[in-house]
């Protein structure tokens, strides 16, 4: 027997909020059954090999350039370890329609699972092309729900429910330059980095759009970039994980979507290795929520980024918009790993363009780091910057329309203004300090100036600190946890304003 569960949410244009309430995947199935898979940590220490080691072992394998098949309304299962349910290669096209697919059997190489999709359900490989629309996929013992792997691959997903608990187990996961789309998508994970939507090495290309998402192991984020993330509608709550992670130079775009992180950062964009340039976030009519007491909303470290934000909400419990450092995450991405963990790390520098949002916190910027904060299109800051540690750089850019209430002293390099005007600065009795020999400040002539709310602009002294009026946690607080259900929020009107009308499915699952 099969239930269709669907909610519709119509927006109407002239509600200043509307409240909806979206089914947690979690609350699907009896995840307390898989206590004890969850409680397994993924080991990554073997030996990295860039090639499969053996042919690939599944119970059902489609192959060929000559192979098209259509199935519908069966069930397919392996139970093995190292082996996937459905192969399909070299060519093949699959069709399955209202199909269940249960897996479980444990990877003795997560490097291999990771890079060649060993042991997922469902692993496209070689140019092969699949159409799913009602699976119900569940997995356990750290097995991923589907992966596709190679140039040519593509896997297209609707209509789907996605389950899986143990270690590594994703669920729509792509790497060595294959692609996922995955649309009307209910994914939940209990494992330990068992991100919902993931790419991985050298480049995995992945569209979701419509989606819900819930992972609640740590290191588990909504998703995980390594290539390319393009997300439309998708709401994601990650418990103990980032909304992103995204490693090197990669792109991730979100639109109209409301994610959720409860440890490190709402997102955090590093490099893992060298230092890359060309990491780019774009966040469009959204939300992003970082609910830990000493969580920024965007993290970076040892990368060079670009980020845009467009009538987008960023809500902190820590009130710490940005966070830039000499830093990384560690392999179990369960806090940062500093100098000690690797002293090969380079300083963040970081570039965020900031248009037709409200925004409240701090900018902070450590060890050489640097954060160029550029306001433009009827934007409001409240909040103010300084350096964490050390000498690192922040510099402030505000066009005529854009709008800054200084909520503490603040240190810059840099303060640009539209017509060298000061009059869309609200101090608030603070004062901000600039870097008198930066030629980027020329036009103020070393002077000092009153502002607006009894502050002052004025030089840096030689060797001065700010005192900052906000005291900022650096020792590791426990993380603020909500309920288990993520299901009720609100949406103000310029949230998601293109949505008058989203179809959101609760999809078809059977047994």
């Amino acid at each position: 027997m099969s239930v269709l569960i669907c909610l519709i949410i119509l927006i109407q244009p002239y509600l200043n909020i509307a409240s909806i309430t979206i089914q947690d995947p979690g609350d699907i199935i009896d995840i307390s059954k898989d206590t004890a898979d969850n409680a397994i940590k993924a080991n990554y220490n073997v030996m990295p090999v860039m090639y499969l080691l053996s042919p690939l072992q599944a119970t059902s394998f489609f192959n060929g350039t000559q192979s098209s098949s259509w199935i519908s309304h069966q069930t397919f299962s392996a139970t093995a370890n190292d082996t996937n349910v459905i192969v399909v290669g070299n060519g093949a096209q699959l069709n399955l329609s209202f199909v269940n697919i249960v897996k479980t059997g444990y990877s003795s190489n997560l490097l291999q699972a990771s890079f060649f999709g060993v042991n997922a359900a469902i692993n496209i490989q070689n140019g092969s092309r699949v159409f799913f629309d009602h699976l119900n996929v569940t997995t356990h013992n750290g097995a991923a729900n589907l992966y596709s792997y190679g140039n040519g691959s593509y896997a297209y997903v609707e209509n789907s429910f996605l389950y899986s608990s143990g270690p590594a187990a994703h669920g729509l996961y792509a790497g060595g330059y294959g692609t996922v789309v995955g649309k009307n998508i209910a994914h939940y994970s209990g494992g330990n980095r068992c991100s919902s939507f993931a790419g991985d090495a050298p480049a995995g290309y992945v569209t979701i759009s419509d989606a819900i998402a819930h992972t609640n192991g740590i290191g588990s984020a909504t998703f995980y970039a390594l290539g390319t993330i393009t997300a439309t509608n998708v709401i994601g709550y990650a418990a103990n994980a980032p909304a992103l992670f995204s490693d090197g130079r990669q792109t991730s775009v979100f639109t109209n979507c409301d994610l959720t992180a409860g440890l490190l950062a709402g997102t955090v964009m590093f490099s893992s290795m060298i230092r890359q340039q060309g990491a780019m976030l774009n966040i469009t009519n959204s939300r992003l929520t970082a609910l830990g007491s000493t969580m920024p909303g965007l993290w970076f470290g040892n990368v060079i980024a670009t980020v845009y934000l467009y009538n987008t909400i960023i809500n902190t419990a820590s009130n710490i918009l940005v966070t830039a450092n000499y830093s990384q995450v560690t392999q179990d991405f369960n806090y940062y790993a500093g100098y000690p963990d690797n002293p090969n790390l380079l300083p963040a520098i970081v570039t965020i363009n900031v248009v037709e949002c409200s925004l409240t916190g701090q900018l902070i910027a450590y060890n050489g780091s640097s954060i160029n904060w550029i306001m433009s299109q009827y934007s409001t800051w409240n909040g103010n910057a300084y350096s964490g540690y050390g000498n690192s750089y922040i510099s402030i850019s505000l066009d005529s329309t854009s709008i800054w209430n200084v909520t503490g002293n603040t240190m810059l390099q840099n303060l640009t203004t539209s017509n060298n005007s000061l009059a869309n600065i609200n101090s608030n009795g603070y004062n901000i300090s600039y870097d008198s020999n930066s030629t980027m400040n020329s036009w103020l002539n070393q002077t000092t100036v009153s502002l607006t709310g009894g502050g002052k602009l004025m030089p840096a002294i030689p060797g001065q600190s700010i005192i900052t009026t906000t005291q900022v946690t650096t020792s590791s607080a426990k993380q603020q946890t909500p309920s288990h259900s993520v299901s009720i929020f609100s949406i103000p009107k310029t949230f998601i304003l293109h949505l008058f009308s989203i179809k959101i499915f609760l999809f078809l699952f059977f047994h």
